[in-house]
């Protein structure tokens, strides 16, 4: 990753946080300001699926852990980031969201419906969250969520995956899986100048599955 963001003339920072410590979110933005000088631009990405289960079977550790890691992960970045961008008065944050949010269901899971209760919420909290900053950030910081759909990470090997693919591909109007770059898009492009006047908004990235 280095070598080819070098080769495009970009310095990268590598670096590891568990995201839902704040004291290591703290020191994960103390390096960037280090290597470079000030943070114009957030994205908090950090997502796990845990175990999936029903609203019978969901425990409160799994509860906890799928808020802890999907929703209040964006929380200690955004409050360390926020209050300097508002001072330059400039700053642009995205979400990433799922689309499970608004579905409250999943491809992957251990329900035959496909529901995802406990990752759908705390995906659901993170754009309650982004709209209500998006509010707070206003008039010199936009926040913006996306919800991709399934994404194909080279990850649907065996027959399981494969059909899982296929029953996702036939339900898709685009009849295609999401591409890790297609996301990447939607998030340049909320970061972008050419997105300066939209703030408070979530980009569905699945090709039509939900067209809302």
């Amino acid at each position: 990753m280095l070598d080819e963001a070098a080769s495009f003339g970009t310095r990268v920072l590598l670096a590891k946080a568990d995201v839902g410590d704040p004291t290591g979110v703290r020191h994960l933005v103390g390096e960037a300001r280090r290597e470079f000088g000030r943070v114009d631009l957030l994205v908090c990405n950090a997502g796990a699926g845990g175990r999936m289960a029903l609203i019978p079977d969901t425990t409160d550790d799994d509860w906890q852990r799928m808020i802890d890691v999907n929703a209040r992960a964006a929380l200690a970045p955004t409050r360390e980031l926020l209050p300097e961008m508002m001072q330059r008065q400039f700053g642009r944050i995205v979400n990433v969201s799922s689309l499970t949010a608004k579905t409250g269901k999943g491809y992957w899971s251990a329900s035959p419906l496909g529901a995802k209760s406990a990752y759908a919420a705390a995906k659901a909290a993170l754009i309650g969250f982004t709209v209500g900053l998006a509010l707070e950030g206003a008039p010199y910081v936009t926040a913006n969520a996306v919800c991709p759909g399934l994404v194909d990470k080279g990850n649907f090997v065996t027959p399981e995956q494969q059909a899982v693919k296929q029953r996702a591909e036939n339900d898709i109007p685009l009849r295609r899986l999401a591409r890790p770059e297609d996301v990447a898009h939607a998030i340049c492009f909320l970061l972008s100048d050419n997105a300066s006047y939209i703030t408070g908004q979530t980009l569905n990235v699945a090709g039509g599955l939900l067209m809302q």
